[in-house]
């Protein structure tokens, strides 16, 4: 629920509640005991900047993508691929606003979302010696940016028409990237061989259902859909010769 739902069922504002509930994660905080280098730590600070500068009530992943700007080696890499400071700020604004609201000296708190971004960026870290805690550099967190296709760092690249690819080639020549696991229920409750990827339906028999990249589709699906065409876009008659 977002904070002003919250705020809306106590009765109070979305400031009050976000105010009273949400308890401040540092940046910098990552699990595992891991710690972040410094140029990593500068820029985690830039981001912290430029979400104070933007009014924002949390300091989101797109934040961190334009802190990243700042020095290092995810900074060579973002402007290799043509994405500056001015540019991302620019996209950052166009795709989610500006806040109006005025600003406080209290830093605001990492959202829900750059807190997943760290924690996948300290999975991709590798400790530099047994024993001791993994040093997450700005290699790290850019991977662990532009991987997440929901995220609104990733939405910033798409609209500066980075190509994802070349920058995902950049990156895996400084980190090894380590794949997301899968949920926990997922081994609870196995996929029951193909299912068509718009009723749900499992268990076919064979010639019951078409695949393709990454989408299958039934035949009484198709059926449906072959009718709604025909319903919404009736076949015109040729004129003969």
């Amino acid at each position: 629920m977002s904070w002003t739902e919250i705020g809306a069922r106590l009765g109070v504002s979305k400031q009050a509640a976000r105010q009273r509930f949400t308890g401040r994660v540092p940046l910098g905080t990552f699990p595992f005991a891991a710690r972040p280098a410094p140029r990593l730590q500068a820029c985690l600070d830039q981001a912290e900047q430029q979400a104070q500068a933007d009014h924002a009530p949390e300091v989101g992943t797109e934040h961190l993508l334009i802190g990243l700007l700042a020095e290092g080696v995810a900074a060579a890499i973002l402007e290799r691929l043509h994405v500056t400071t001015d540019t991302a700020r620019a996209a950052t604004r166009r795709l989610f606003g500006s806040n109006r609201e005025a600003a406080t000296d209290q830093a605001p708190p990492l959202s829900a979302e750059a807190i997943c971004a760290l924690d996948a960026a300290a999975r991709n870290a590798a400790a530099p010696q047994a024993g001791e805690p993994p040093v997450v550099r700005t290699e790290h967190l850019l991977a662990a940016l532009a991987l997440d296709p929901g995220s609104r760092a990733r939405r910033v690249l798409n609209d500066l028409g980075v190509d994802i690819a070349a920058l995902k080639r950049e990156v895996q020549c400084y980190v090894t990237v380590t794949p997301p696991r899968p949920p926990r229920w997922w081994k609870r409750h196995p996929t029951p061989g193909p299912t068509c990827s718009f009723c749900g339906r499992t268990n076919l028999p064979p010639g019951q259902l078409v695949t393709g990249p990454g989408v299958a589709i039934c035949v009484a699906c198709l059926d449906l859909a072959n009718e709604v065409r025909d319903r919404t876009h009736p076949a015109r008659v040729q004129p003969a010769d």
